[in-house]
């Protein structure tokens, strides 16, 4: 697990061997005594360690989360919305299509080179801001985090001071404290769940079957047992369901364990395609 040590342990343990073979003494530098062994313990000075963990206690870290354990669907929820609504500095550079500079009005997209057209987030302003911007500059915007349809978006957009490099940081969502972070980092950030295997555990709240020129798509929206009415997880099925795993699942709602991959989401669900149904 990453984690950011912001203790440090200080020992201060300064012996020398006593005379005659008994217990181990010391002198006192300020006085001249000898300090006997027991007494030097006591000065011994000791700095408790303490740790601030990117994910903490309740946190999913993606890192750590095989299909072979359940998660819970609020949890996964939750994780994968992490960074939505949550106020965040990237450090870019601007894409500019053509030329060697771009008058920024409303909207500005966002990579990590100066000749990349690989869009990483967007910046929206609330109104034109009228400024030029070269080709290859550093530029820093900070903004609201939405979910966008080509990516992140930072809504509510400004300009703020630019550092003069990208320096990755260590964070996540639960320990970010307004940093400057890099495009490329927070775009990896942002979409880290994404073609991750999961296998997910909740309240079955209903079954929906759509026919399309594709075919037949069935989805299992799963709750969590403590809100049985928010939908948190949609899962598309690879085939129907068996007789009796339809019927098991509606006469057992709780507990149903679903497998598959996270994809783009469903609204306001994380989406699971190619699923599974495990235990019903």
């Amino acid at each position: 697990m990453f984690r950011i040590l912001i203790g440090v342990v200080s020992l201060s343990l300064l012996l020398m061997p006593g005379c005659g073979g008994g217990d181990q003494q010391q002198t006192d530098d300020t006085t001249g005594d000898v300090i006997s062994g027991e007494a030097a313990d006591e000065t011994v000075d000791e700095e408790i360690v303490e740790e601030s963990f990117l994910y903490p206690g309740g946190k999913l870290d993606p890192a750590l989360v095989t299909p072979d354990v359940a998660v819970d669907t609020r949890a996964l929820n939750e994780a994968y919305f992490a960074w939505v609504g949550k106020e965040v500095t990237l450090v870019a550079y601007p894409y500019i299509w053509y030329g060697e500079d771009v008058v920024v009005e409303d909207r500005l997209r966002l990579v990590d080179d100066p000749e990349s057209t690989d869009e990483l987030a967007t910046a929206i302003f609330d109104e034109p801001v009228n400024r030029t911007v070269m080709r290859g500059e550093i530029i820093a915007v900070r903004g609201i985090v939405e979910e966008g349809f080509t990516g992140p978006e930072l809504t509510g957009a400004i300009f703020v001071d630019a550092p003069d490099a990208f320096e990755r940081v260590e964070t996540s969502p639960w320990v970010y404290d307004g940093e400057p972070v890099p495009v490329d980092q927070f775009n990896e950030m942002f979409n880290v769940w994404i073609g991750k295997e999961v296998t997910v555990q909740g309240h079955y709240h209903s079954s929906t079957t759509s026919t399309t020129d594709y075919g037949v798509t069935i989805r299992i929206d799963l709750t969590h047992p403590e809100d049985t009415n928010t939908k948190l997880v949609a899962c598309e099925m690879m085939e129907s369901l068996s007789d009796v795993s339809d019927s098991l699942i509606v006469a057992d709602r709780d507990g149903v364990q679903i497998r598959g991959t996270i994809a783009d989401p469903f609204f306001d669900r994380v989406m699971l395609e190619g699923c599974t149904l495990l235990n019903r």
